[in-house]
């Protein structure tokens, strides 16, 4: 697993790549809470094609995060998250439905700009 968080002007960047498990992803969000707790900056999550993230690892991500950061966040925040092509995306719209419950906006792309524009909106 590797990963990456780089701060943006207007969003945060997450680099993510290898195998991850739902610990190592939830280790990536705690970091990311640590530095904005009510999440009011957007983030952009960058998957490369070589990421593993088994499916029975969804509902313990979004459990995970919902007893990290509860309902504090600021209304409106949104996580997009650009996959490497329409496998990987196909994936990760199963995630996205499972993280509905959350109290931010997730939504996959394969276009970076696309992302861009649904993050910054």
């Amino acid at each position: 697993m590797a990963y990456q968080i780089k701060p943006q002007s207007n969003f945060v960047e997450v680099h993510a790549s290898g195998r991850l498990s739902h610990w190592d992803v939830l280790g990536i969000i705690h970091q990311l809470h640590k530095n904005d707790p009510r999440k009011e900056t957007p983030d952009l999550w960058i998957l490369d094609p070589d990421l593993d993230f088994a499916f029975h690892s969804f509902p313990p991500v979004v459990h995970g995060i919902l007893k990290l950061i509860g309902q504090r966040l600021k209304k409106g925040c949104r996580s997009a998250i650009l996959t490497a092509d329409e496998f990987q995306r196909s994936k990760i719209d199963l995630y996205c439905a499972e993280a509905a419950v959350l109290p931010y906006e997730t939504l996959a792309f394969t276009s970076r700009d696309e992302a861009l524009a649904w993050l910054l909106n």
